[in-house]
């Protein structure tokens, strides 16, 4: 339990939604209009990702098999016009995510070697170490 004006004291719950806030924003990025409508998608992508801690990921955790995904490969493969029209924007929202994901993920890793040197040391130098 931890109080509400410290949320550090719950690391596991703060984490999660760091990784539910980043998804958002790159949803909220493209389309800040239709946010809410992807929040189901939003749910499943975490439950289905891996975690490392885990092993697996936490669908397969709870239900002890992997998620079947409706069981549809192709959109092409649906009858119903609504399902394959949401199967078509799911697809293209899903792209747009990995790339703005990815885009943040050098965005970070660029601001974090701004504080990296590279140091090469050889046999006989002295060195100090902080433990």
């Amino acid at each position: 339990m931890s109080s509400a004006y410290h949320p550090q004291t719950d690391g596991q719950t703060e984490r999660l939604k760091q990784c539910l806030e980043t998804y958002l924003r790159c949803l909220v990025q493209s389309c800040p209009s239709k946010w809410a409508t992807w929040l189901p998608l939003a749910e499943f992508w975490y439950n289905t990702s891996f975690h490392s801690a885990l092993g697996k990921t936490p669908f397969e955790v709870l239900y002890g098999h992997p998620p079947s995904h409706f069981g549809i490969v192709s959109t092409d493969a649906c009858n119903v016009p609504d399902l394959q029209q949401w199967l078509i924007e799911r697809s293209a929202m899903t792209e747009l995510i990995q790339h703005n994901l990815q885009r943040a993920q050098q965005r970070m890793k660029h601001q974090e070697d701004k504080h990296r040197q590279e140091r090469e040391f050889g046999v006989g130098d002295w060195v100090f170490v902080k433990l």
